[in-house]
């Protein structure tokens, strides 16, 4: 059975773990496919941190997967993908650079931009001659205007 002090401390960290999550998330990883289900994972708990619906939280895991799987298609295989999210009162904003190569024949997903497009807003994918990039804003519920631009 847990004392006083047990309880305390475990009610203490249960509190931590609902809090907003605070500054950006950065996470770098090889450019393949199986690296991007942690992206999902630490996309679904940025938005799990702001008391997003489980909705919700599954859009932003479909987005940033989406997203990431996007950039995977475009690298050699040396390439990697460093992807920033972070929360903000309104909107949790996601950045993704693909550094060190892009594939001569570059994979364009179609259906995943449209997905993308559908959840989330201001996306913006941009190819250079050695790199590619991808942002987007995900607005939070209750806290983005009634004319957002999003399916959500």
């Amino acid at each position: 059975m847990l004392d006083a002090d047990e309880i305390q401390a475990t009610d203490a960290g249960d509190d931590a773990a609902r809090r907003a999550i605070a500054g950006p998330i950065t996470l770098g990883f090889p450019a393949r496919p199986e690296p991007v289900r942690l992206a999902r994972l630490v996309g679904a708990a940025v938005a799990g941190s702001v008391d997003a619906s489980l909705d919700d939280i599954e859009d932003l895991r479909i987005a940033v997967g989406e997203a990431c799987t996007m950039l995977v298609g475009h690298a050699t295989p040396s390439a990697r993908v460093e992807i920033t999210i972070e929360p903000r009162a309104e909107a949790i904003d996601f950045s993704a650079q693909l550094r060190g190569g892009l594939r001569p024949d570059p994979q364009v997903d179609d259906l995943a931009q449209l997905v993308l497009r559908s959840l989330a807003d201001d996306v913006d994918f941009r190819l250079d001659a050695d790199e590619a990039a991808l942002t987007f804003s995900w607005p939070i519920a209750g806290a983005a205007s009634s004319g957002s631009s999003s399916g959500r």
